[in-house]
């Protein structure tokens, strides 16, 4: 369009994008001869866009997989052991998060022998007798352990 005469103001205008955007491109086009990406001195990738894919491809089959064990089975370029942040930047990159299991209270013995004391007092409910029961959510909730067990 340029080289057929056109402004490089008309040309933003049928391109639907800023005068300053087609301007840049042209000078690009004359110092260079393309438009496209000139190389780079950023650090290259530690994996490969394979690599990246079967990172993607394994958290999805298990979404709550840690990144950790994911870089621990992924080698990298050159055999380079890749970083547990490489799999989190990776799948930010997809559009996905990487996400750790959540870990309940822990079954110490006290809570085991409270639970089985529970199970063997309503072990012999029938159903008549648990439909009168009423389970609600209505849990309360110990973020560091002050529940005396």
């Amino acid at each position: 369009m340029l080289t057929a005469g056109m402004s490089t103001r008309s040309v933003a205008r049928a391109l639907n994008v800023h005068f300053s955007t087609i301007s840049r491109l042209h000078r690009r086009f004359r110092e260079y001869g393309s438009t496209s990406n000139q190389p780079h001195n950023r650090r290259p990738r530690v994996t490969t866009p394979a690599q990246d894919l079967h990172i993607q491809q394994v958290h999805l089959q298990d979404c709550l997989r840690p990144a950790t064990q994911t870089a621990a089975g992924t080698i990298g370029l050159h055999n380079q052991t890749i970083s547990a942040q490489t799999v989190r930047n990776r799948l930010r990159d997809a559009q996905l998060n990487a996400r750790r299991p959540h870990r309940g209270l822990d079954l110490t013995p006290a809570r085991r022998r409270n639970r089985l004391v529970w199970a063997n007092a309503h072990i012999r409910w029938h159903l008549a007798r648990w439909r009168g029961v009423r389970f609600k959510d209505e849990s309360w909730f110990t973020l560091f352990r002050a529940d005396g067990s």
